[in-house]
């Protein structure tokens, strides 16, 4: 043969297999017109869900990471510190420190210097640097009287905007040099503050003497006021002294704080006046932009803080000085993203059932598209058409339609969510089924004419081959439902947020869809089964209803694509439902637990204050807490404890006044033990140490002995820089006067829990908001503040848009099922109608065929719905998004099941009516002539 030859024989077989395509395709699509439409609407749809989920949930990342760092403000900064000033090292011809005159122009170029020596993902994420030179701390004395102060030279190399603007006096300028030996004082020009300055009385030219660290008599004298040029700049983030006096320490015998600023002129004499070099430090700060992070790049940012934290040595300058570190970025970065991370576990799980359902509706619509064209397809098989010709037409159709639908989404994603990140994984998914759906289905249709294929005439062997046939089914559904309950206990035991990569696994994020593939297959094998008993019954009763619909359920209970369907979409619509629910009331749980109270304050309370609060109009409760860490528990057992010492009786009211746990025996640590020790709560953790020796806790004095009275599941939470623990491994609770008695010292009010509908008032009228040193959280603020915040807000968001999204799926899903299966059902109806059969009775024949359908996806699809979150509370991280671990229990709701109910059965009715409807117009001589329509 030659190639002519095959070539010839090639180009026939194409013309064979495409002659007419698109002559054919272009005739149909007219012809279903509608029905192509509406399947071009949801692919767009799809196709639009499946690219903007994923970048909303960037997004939302994106500014959860940015609230995350401007809630952080200054320590997520990044602050490199050398400790000595500009110009070290530089000395006179008589072996004098010599006046560095360049002093501002060598700290610029150090900055820059600085900057180029971060790693680049660091230097992505900084603002301009800014500089600071500063002495050790001073007294300045003004008349009688003392200020704490400190010399101090601020710099931005990269602009040349002033930051302050002087509104009295001139800048500070270079003093007169300070002649070898001299007694007199050396001069220092400084600027102050105008606020700083009419609260201390200060005015222009008045000279202050300074007093610590410095290189004989120094004195400030004051040549300008000035006021920020821009308060909220990042370089006054940790120079609240030098914009305003500062409150004094307690028991400092001081008015306060007040900085002193000196300019790039007068820095060179500033740095003469200190006593050495190791008396001034040079910070460079590098604002961290919170605008542009991203949450994709967290990761890589956070290692690099990390590394140049722990080894500063590649930002050594050309002197060779290595400066030290700090910042606390990394930490919070990488705290946002095990956030993040939790919430996109979540999205996954609904990006991947959105896509699911919305792929099997088009399934749906190009087997109710074959559907129609049935008669059609089996005539060109019977003519002699290949299945490969039928195959490329339905392409033929397919293609141009699935491009432009592909398109409509793509730009209304683009429109949604601009942004180029982003996989276009499961949209691609889709689209391949939308293109592949209507070619399959038609081969399927006429592959099963017309085949040749025969079975055998004897009964065994025919028997033999039709159990093959059910042993390879049975095989595959058996494997379908091995990989869902492997992805299940899997996705249980690793979680969605704890994968190696870092990121969220596909096949886990699945295991609803999976659930759900599985439960289909075993609702498809138990219900015909189920639906053949109830004919049975039906039979034995008067009725021509419940006979027929069960005889007719049967068959189309088995459906299994739109029961998969409805299953997947009732499953996440309840998923959702009850996702959103655990999560708010987790939240409000969460308040309660993180503030304890109406409200917190975080500080040390004077006992007048304490009682005042106490006899506060609406207050019905406070309790003060003291944490010490790392007590050692036992004589030698070199267990450590942390110590929380609080009101107990107090504490104990106001945890029942919010429906928490009160541990049993909390209430009376402030009795007297019989034992003679001090009755105490120990976490489990420590229960073991308690029975091996005798419990007991070290105290300035020695050991004290412990009466444990029981134990502590849920100790009050405290701030985190409340203590230092870092060595505890477990907690002790004990009464305070009782142990502060045994201790014989005063102890330190760390917390303190306010509780009461007056709370709130009673310590704003207190004044304790503004007091220095004190941090008060009011629990609504604090939960509204986190519900708010943008990633629990949007993930709230999504979940209830995802679960309205499932419910149409369901809806049109079903709508699809009902138009795909008429066709059948007319048959027998039009019968029954040549017989007297009723419109009514007709209705109710259809609704009964379809409801066994419908109401198994609502049954298996709830308890899919509501399984999942319960087996998975812990790996879907909802302690992530609630606030606290102890937070985060199931909330199961009705308002979702009965919404995706009334949504499945209310498509049904009014599909059914619509059918109805349209057979009314077949009129009975047509039915009577024809017979089967």
């Amino acid at each position: 043969m030659t190639t002519t030859t095959v070539r010839a024989r090639a180009a026939a077989g194409w013309r064979s297999t495409s002659g007419d395509a698109v002559l054919v395709a272009r005739r149909r699509s007219r012809q279903d017109a509608g029905l192509l439409v509406l399947a071009a609407v949801v692919l767009a749809v799809t196709v639009l869900i499946a690219l903007a989920v994923p970048r909303i949930v960037l997004r939302m990342a994106d500014a959860g990471v940015q609230g995350a760092v401007r809630d952080a403000g200054p320590p997520a900064d990044v602050v490199t510190v050398l400790g000595s000033g500009p110009g070290i090292g530089a000395v006179g011809p008589d072996g004098q420190p010599a006046r560095v005159d360049n002093a501002a122009t060598l700290v610029a170029n150090a900055a820059t210097d600085m900057r180029t020596s971060l790693p680049e993902s660091v230097q992505a994420v900084t603002g301009p640097v800014v500089t600071a030179v500063r002495s050790a701390p001073l007294t300045a004395r003004l008349g009688d009287d003392l200020v704490s102060t400190r010399l101090v030279h601020l710099g931005t190399p990269t602009t040349t905007a002033p930051v302050v603007r002087w509104v009295s006096g001139i800048e500070p300028r270079t003093s007169p040099e300070h002649p070898a030996r001299s007694a007199d004082p050396r001069l220092v020009e400084v600027g102050v503050s105008a606020a700083a300055a009419d609260q201390l009385g200060l005015a222009v030219g008045q000279r202050l003497p300074l007093n610590g660290p410095t290189r004989g008599d120094a004195v400030a004298v004051v040549t300008g006021l000035y006021e920020p040029a821009d308060v909220t700049s990042p370089v006054w983030s940790t120079y609240a002294d030098l914009l305003d006096l500062q409150p004094p320490p307690a028991a400092a015998e001081v008015l306060g704080s007040a900085g002193l600023l000196v300019s790039d002129a007068s820095l060179p004499d500033a740095m003469l006046a200190m006593q050495s070099s190791q008396s001034t430090s040079t910070a460079f700060r590098f604002p961290t932009v919170a605008a542009t992070l991203r949450a994709t790049d967290t990761g890589e940012v956070a290692r690099a803080v990390s590394q140049i934290v722990a080894q500063p040595g590649p930002l050594a300058g050309s002197d060779g000085r290595t400066p030290s570190v700090d910042s606390e970025l990394d930490r919070v970065l990488r705290s946002a993203d095990a956030r993040l991370l939790g919430a996109t576990a979540q999205a996954s799980v609904l990006l991947v059932g959105l896509a699911a359902v919305g792929a099997l509706t088009l399934v749906l619509a190009a087997r109710l598209l074959v559907v129609r064209r049935e008669t059609f397809l089996l005539a060109e098989r019977a003519r002699g058409a290949s299945i490969a010709s039928v195959a490329l037409r339905a392409l033929t159709e397919s293609v141009p339609l699935v491009a432009v639908a592909t398109a409509v989404g793509a730009a209304l994603a683009w429109l949604v969510a601009p942004d180029p990140r982003g996989s276009w994984l499961t949209a691609a998914v889709i689209v391949v089924v939308a293109v592949a759906a209507p070619a399959i289905a038609a081969a399927v249709v006429v592959a099963g004419a017309w085949t040749g294929r025969r079975l055998p005439a004897n009964r065994a062997d025919r028997e033999r081959a039709l159990g093959r046939r059910r042993v390879r089914r049975l095989t595959g559904e058996l494997a379908l439902v091995a990989i869902a309950v492997a992805a299940l206990v899997s996705t249980r035991g690793r979680g969605l947020v704890q994968t190696a990569t870092g990121g969220v696994d596909l096949l886990l994020a699945a295991t609803p869809v999976l659930l759900a593939c599985a439960a289909t297959v075993l609702v498809a094998r138990a219900l015909p089964p189920t639906l053949r008993a109830l004919s049975r019954l039906a039979s034995h009763r008067r009725g021509l209803v419940p006979v027929v619909a069960t005889a007719r359920a049967s068959s189309t209970g088995g459906t299994r694509v739109p029961l998969l369907a409805l299953m997947i979409a009732i499953a996440l619509v309840v998923f959702c439902g009850t996702m959103a629910v655990t999560v708010t009331a987790g939240q409000r749980t969460a308040a309660d637990i993180v503030v304890g109270a109406q409200v917190r304050v975080d500080g040390n309370l004077d006992d007048d204050v304490v009682a005042d609060l106490r006899n506060a109009t609406g207050v019905t409760g406070v309790a003060r807490a003291t944490a010490l860490s790392d007590r050692t528990f036992g004589s030698s057992s070199g267990v450590k404890a942390q110590v929380l010492m609080v009101d107990a009786a107090e504490l104990a009211r106001i945890l029942a006044a919010h429906g928490r746990t009160v541990d049993p025996g909390l209430a009376e640590l402030g009795s007297a033990s019989a034992d003679g020790g001090i009755p105490a709560l120990i976490s489990p953790s420590l229960q073991s140490t308690a029975a091996l020796i005798t419990p007991a806790l070290l105290g300035a004095q020695g050991f004290v002995d412990l009466d444990v009275v029981g134990t502590v599941s849920d100790p009050p939470v405290l701030p985190a820089n409340a203590s230092t623990l870092t060595e505890a491994e477990g907690v002790v609770v004990v009464d305070r006067e009782v142990f502060a008695d045994a201790l014989a010292d005063d102890v330190r009010t760390t917390t303190t829990w306010v509780d009461g509908p007056g709370a709130v008032a009673a310590v704003r009228d207190a004044g304790l908001t503004a007091t220095p040193g004190l941090t008060v959280i009011e629990r609504d603020a604090w939960l509204t503040t986190w519900q708010t915040s943008p990633l629990n807000a949007g993930l709230l968001a999504l979940l209830v848009a995802t679960g309205l999204v499932l419910a149409g799926y369901a809806a049109l899903a079903l709508v699809l099922t009902v138009v795909a299966t008429s066709r059948e059902r007319g048959r027998t109806l039009s019968a029954l109608r040549t017989l007297g059969l009723d419109a009514r009775t007709a209705r109710a024949m259809t609704f009964g065929e379809l409801a066994p359908l419908a109401l198994s996806a609502v049954l298996a699809g709830t308890a899919i719905g509501i399984a999942v979150p319960w087996v998975l509370t812990g790996a879907l991280g909802l302690d992530l998004l609630t606030g606290h671990p102890a937070a985060t229990v199931l909330q199961v709701t009705w308002v979702p099941i009965v919404g995706a109910t009334v949504v499945v059965l209310g498509a049904l009715a009014v599909a059914v009516g619509v059918e109805s409807a349209v057979r009314r117009r077949d009129r009975l001589g047509e039915v009577l002539r024809v017979g089967e329509r």
